[in-house]
């Protein structure tokens, strides 16, 4: 079993043409059940760069240890940011946001879920997508009228009458599939668990930075309130108050 020691986590925050690697503070939020992942880079009273970021400009927020860095969120700047206004902090959202902003007004015959999920992709600038394998009888004629990217994806489910989860995962857009996971994480107490608690129906276990877990990652869990494997159903990347980067794992 490989064993990963966890010292000085490190930041580096991406929007427009800018990286951010001091003065700022992060929050990023994942989530199974949420059809956008968000975050944001929050910037300290100290540090209030003079920059001038557009809505839809690429954005990455990276964690890490040393100099090996890994994606936990990727997607866009979904407002206009300028120091000018006073302003501190920047939203962000995934390519989602692609899909929210396009309008789609076409009629497709005799074509599949998968075929016209393809069209609406392109359509938003979204190249990069694993779509399922299942096979679904072709219709023969369906419209969608001025619909947002997401309805649209809404009214093919309809059409076809299934339930379908799709989501945006570092940059990739996947429809019916799961990103790979290569490697399952073990978290233990007096080790690398922090904090173990019930929120609601689901345990929120705090720890350090843990960018390489993802929503839908399976992980181990050893600790006297329960143990086992479980999966993730949402992951929070956060600084808290002294400045810390925490993960909080749902499951």
């Amino acid at each position: 079993m490989e064993t990963l020691e966890l010292f000085y986590p490190r930041i580096t925050a991406q929007a427009g043409g800018y990286t951010f690697q001091q003065g700022i503070e992060i929050e990023v939020s994942s989530a199974r059940d949420s059809r956008m992942d968000w975050a944001k880079i929050r910037f300290t009273d100290r540090f209030k760069p003079e920059i001038s970021i557009s809505r839809l400009e690429p954005a990455a927020i990276l964690l890490g240890y040393g100099g090996a860095f890994d994606e936990v969120f990727t997607g866009y700047v979904g407002s206009t940011y300028n120091a000018g206004s006073n302003a501190d902090e920047i939203i962000l959202k995934d390519p989602m946001l692609l899909l929210e902003g396009l309008t789609v007004n076409e009629t497709f015959l005799d074509t599949t879920p998968q075929e016209v999920i393809r069209y609406i992709l392109a359509q938003a600038g979204l190249t990069e997508l694993k779509l399922t394998s299942t096979v679904y009888p072709a219709r023969k004629r369906l419209s969608i009228r001025r619909q947002s990217g997401v309805q649209a994806l809404d009214t093919v489910a309809a059409a076809w009458d299934i339930q379908v989860p799709y989501f945006c995962s570092g940059g990739v857009f996947y429809w019916g599939e799961q990103p790979e996971q290569t490697m399952t994480y073990t978290f233990e107490a007096g080790r690398n668990i922090l904090s173990l608690a019930r929120r609601g129906s689901l345990w929120d276990l705090e720890t350090v930075s843990a960018p390489f877990v993802r929503h839908s990652h399976r992980i181990q869990v050893s600790h006297p309130s329960i143990s086992g494997e479980v999966e993730v159903v949402r992951v929070r990347h956060l600084t808290n108050d002294e400045g810390f980067i925490r993960t909080h794992i749902y499951f």
